[in-house]
């Protein structure tokens, strides 16, 4: 049985495309090296994001930790995610923060924001954990 160790860092905005009303979202997140999870999406209900986000960084950090060993253990080959914070608060973190990004867009849709107003009020918004 293999323990991994996930610390989330950051989430952040990395770029905003106005004519698909999307963003690109980066996670940043550490099992030992830095690592990030990139993705781009149109933000309808952030709760359903948070849970997909979640459910790839855990399948591609099995992968990735996966060992294959000649052991009769039938637990050796198995990997353990195990995260420091808590995965509520993670969760409530990164929903709020998609709903924040979601707000921005709304409201600078609402002010009539040109493009280059657009794009500076939502890229570049970013979290801590």
């Amino acid at each position: 049985m293999k323990p991994v160790d996930i610390t989330f860092k950051k989430i952040e905005v990395n770029d905003y495309y106005s004519q698909l009303d999307q963003v690109k979202i980066r996670i940043l997140f550490n099992d030992g090296k830095d690592k990030a999870l990139e993705k781009q999406l149109t933000i309808k209900t952030p709760e359903l994001h948070v849970q997909e986000f979640l459910k790839e960084i855990r399948t591609k950090l099995k992968q990735q930790h996966s060992v294959t060993t000649l052991d009769d253990d039938p637990l050796a080959a198995t990997v353990v995610l195990r995260f420091t914070q808590e995965t509520d608060i993670v969760e409530e973190k990164m929903t709020r923060f998609l709903s924040q990004v979601n707000e921005r867009i709304r409201s600078g849709k609402l002010a009539k924001l040109s493009y280059w107003d657009m794009e500076k009020k939502v890229k570049g918004f970013a979290a801590q954990f």
